[in-house]
């Protein structure tokens, strides 16, 4: 059970995440005071400056949540183990469709570019990509390919996220490593 002084961090925590997602929403981390940030959450600055230095510290720690959440849920698999690729990608999928709104506002923010490479350079994601590229004699050509298949993977899961009509999971999954088989494969 967690003391009253860290239930108080957390909650105030908590508080500070919602309202930099409500603000989130209508601009850009760059046009996010403190000051309003604080308002919105109904603290003082030398709370948020207890906690955080500045708003993108509040953007890197939700980023970090998120992708230690997401590798949390992912267990070492084999590329050739394809049942298993797909069940860890559905699970990965069904947790941005969870938290859609965080998934996005991290693919759409200023270090979106950065959060698709930290999300696909997951050590879970980044050996399963290796391990499928074994074969390709080229290092830059193996670069190439992941980088295609990180940044394509993540444009079609924001547009996943965004469709008023979404696919299933199952469907989205099975798209996604599709493509990053065609990607993969030498043939």
């Amino acid at each position: 059970m967690k003391s009253q002084y860290e239930q108080r961090i957390l909650e105030t925590k908590r508080r500070i995440y919602g309202a930099f997602l409500r603000l989130m929403r209508d601009r850009s981390i760059h046009q996010i005071s403190i000051s309003e940030l604080c308002q919105l959450a109904g603290i003082n600055r030398s709370t948020f400056y207890h906690h955080f230095g500045s708003q993108y510290d509040v953007l890197a720690e939700l980023t970090d949540a998120f992708l230690e959440d997401l590798e949390a849920q992912l267990l070492d698999v084999s590329p050739r183990d394809q049942a298993g690729v797909q069940r860890r990608v559905e699970m990965c999928l069904d947790n941005a469709m969870r938290n859609k709104e965080l998934t996005l506002l991290l693919m759409r923010s200023s270090e979106g570019t950065q959060f698709a490479l930290r999300l696909f350079s997951l050590p879970k994601i980044e050996n399963l990509l290796h391990e499928s590229l074994a074969d390709v004699p080229s290092e830059a050509e193996r670069r190439a390919r992941i980088d295609f298949v990180t940044y394509g993977a993540c444009r079609l899961l924001q547009q996943w996220l965004t469709a008023p009509a979404p696919i299933s999971t199952q469907e989205e999954t099975a798209l996604i490593l599709k493509l990053a088989r065609c990607v993969c494969s030498e043939k």
